[in-house]
């Protein structure tokens, strides 16, 4: 058993959580949402950019025979002109479907690496039950997993994190897998067909295991106990314990957990549906009819292995919202969360930015070609008016640089944009703007660094949901679903899967018999021996019979839980702002890592005819 302990005392001390200090940047850069390419069969797609290629394909080629530094410090011109790359969409729902997957391929191994340990250290009465018997449950199908949108604090500039958070916590959010690697029910019977964990394992009667613990009785009074009648038996063979246990872990620790991370790479870089055909078909013809194909295309950013990087899908809710009222509610809420960030990190002129990028944002949005004419269209847009033009104009008249912004609200908010603009600039040239805003320091309304637009306005995008095209188009950021390996050190089932801000008592007696139910125990069935003497004509029968004082009686053996320390797949969905760093990545969309080769098709080939690119 030693080398369990090693491996779990040494993950232990590697496994401190994902770190991103060295993801390489990749920038959400121009989203292809033409809703009129996807009626002409061109699925739709977003783009994204390497920004150090990028920055050496702007300077152009460099010929070292003519450069003074003889190119020094420049990528080669091959790769700098690989600096763009183009993502399709799947849909929402697909990409639930996949993370359900995951749970299930996890689920798998969870169930198969139990049952391998517990049958083979009870045997033979385990594997007369099950591996020759075939005893088993119902079939793991766990339901599909709740979308949960997650804020990654690695994503989230520092100084909106700060501002944000000076009044009061910020919930971030976890990942979307946090707490799923679990049965939905822990039975007492294996829920996976009992070949899965019975390969290669036999009966197995010597050495014997043990002799039962056992009282006598003579003529119904007890003459004899054995120590420890009925808990523990009268001799236990514990170093074969412990041997078929160090067995059954490191079967199911190198085989089962292959055969897991088989599935998972299976799971996340296979499409649905595979075939370019299959999915062009799913594309409709006109706008009324575009509706959710459901579609999962992952973009490999190296693998999702230890280190290499994830594997990523953008999303959409559907390609084109056609109810508008909830169309309404969706921006209704953007709206909310706007606020409710900028009221905890913004000053009162970026208040005013936020007032008005929004309306612009909303305003192209319901201007869109694809909801002209629409009935309710008119109404959206009086509703956004009701929505802005109050506040805006309390802000004109407290802010000097909006002063003179007057009439409908489309002049005020174009007045203001202006005026914004003149406070930018001043910023920007190190001069004074008290005059500009009322006496208020601003030192960054529009702050220096890569990514474009107001910086707290785009940083809040990362927690607006999972949309249709339009709104993305209109707002400028797009969801991803990410798929990616941790390493962790923990138990099986894993000891942190309660809830410890609920005080729920069915949660804690589910939690508590999850863990009660998996612990490593030998069960021996402790005997009674009644001695009576019977007139048959007179004789002495001798014969054991049912414990008298309780069933089979569990006897635990080292380790007592199952350990686990490898990796586990983990997902998140996440929203990014466009012109900004998409989190989680390294190396090159649609390069793989050699250990995952065998499991993916070649995407980028897959995926041409279908982009057009």
């Amino acid at each position: 058993m030693r080398w369990v302990w090693a491996l779990f005392l040494f993950s232990l001390a590697l496994a401190q959580g994902p770190t991103y200090e060295d993801w390489t940047k990749y920038l959400l850069s121009a989203p292809d949402y033409r809703l009129e390419q996807v009626l002409k069969g061109k699925w739709p797609y977003l783009e994204v950019l390497r920004k150090d290629r990028f920055r050496d394909y702007q300077k152009g080629r460099c010929d070292p025979q003519k450069d003074s530094q003889g190119c020094q410090g420049r990528l080669p011109w091959a790769s700098a002109q690989a600096h763009e790359f183009y993502l399709p969409l799947s849909s929402l729902e697909a990409t639930r479907e996949v993370a359900r997957d995951l749970r299930k391929a996890w689920q798998r191994f969870e169930e198969r690496y139990y049952w391998r340990v517990i049958t083979e250290l009870n045997n033979p009465a385990f594997w007369f039950a099950y591996c020759l018997a075939g005893v088993k449950g119902p079939e793991l199908n766990p339901p599909l997993p709740e979308f949960k949108l997650m804020v990654p604090s690695e994503g989230v500039d520092t100084a909106f994190l700060q501002a944000a958070t000076r009044s009061s916590p910020l919930d971030l959010g976890k990942w979307a897998s946090a707490g799923l690697h679990k049965l939905d029910k822990y039975l007492p019977v294996p829920q996976v067909d009992p070949k899965e964990f019975c390969d290669g394992l036999g009966m197995q009667i010597l050495p014997l295991m043990y002799i039962p613990g056992f009282k006598v009785l003579v003529q119904g009074y007890e003459v004899f106990r054995t120590p420890g009648y009925p808990s523990r038996p009268f001799w236990f063979n514990e170093a074969e314990a412990n041997a078929r246990v160090e067995r059954a872990m490191q079967k199911a620790l190198t085989d089962y957990y292959a055969d897991y991370q088989k599935d998972v790479a299976r799971v996340l870089l296979t499409p649905r549906p595979s075939t370019p055909q299959d999915l062009l078909s799913l594309l409709p013809k006109d706008f009324k009819s575009l509706g959710s194909p459901k579609a999962y295309l992952p973009v490999p950013w190296q693998g999702h292995l230890l280190g290499a990087g994830s594997v990523v899908a953008p999303v959409y809710t559907q390609l084109f919202p056609t109810d508008l009222t909830a169309l309404w509610d969706q921006v209704q809420a953007i709206w909310d969360t706007y606020k409710g960030l900028i009221d905890r990190a913004g000053t009162e002129v970026e208040k005013a930015y936020l007032y008005v990028h929004f309306y612009r944002s909303a305003k192209t949005l319901f201007d869109s070609r694809a909801f002209l004419g629409l009935p309710g269209v008119d109404t959206l847009k009086g509703n956004l008016e009701n929505l802005v033009n109050a506040p805006l104009r309390a802000l004109t008249g407290a802010i000097p640089a909006l002063k003179g912004c007057a009439g409908d609200l489309d002049r005020v908010v174009s007045c203001a944009a202006t005026a914004l603009m003149t406070v930018d600039q001043t910023v920007k040239a190190k001069g004074k703007v008290e005059k500009l805003t009322g006496g208020k320091p601003q030192d960054e309304p529009l702050k220096a660094k890569e990514a474009p637009g107001l910086w707290k306005f785009e940083e809040a995008k990362r927690w607006l949901p999972p949309s249709s095209l339009p709104v993305y188009e209109a707002f400028g950021y797009t969801t991803f679903f990410q798929g990616t390996n941790f390493l962790e050190v923990t138990t099986v089932p894993d000891i942190r899967n309660v809830d410890l801000s609920q005080v729920n008592l069915g949660n804690w007696m589910g939690w508590a018999w999850g863990q009660l139910s998996r612990l490593v125990v030998y069960w021996h069935t402790p005997l009674t021996i009644d001695i009576r003497v019977e007139y048959c004509p007179p004789c002495v029968i001798a014969y054991p019979s049912l414990p008298l004082e309780g069933p089979a009686q569990p006897l635990g053996v080292p380790p007592y839980v199952l350990p686990f320390s490898l990796e586990r797949t983990h997902w998140r969905w996440v929203s990014v702002p466009e012109g900004y760093e998409v989190p989680g990545v390294r190396g090159a969309p649609y390069t793989l890592i050699s250990d995952l080769s065998a499991y993916a098709l070649d995407l980028r080939a897959l995926y041409r005819p279908l982009l057009g690119r």
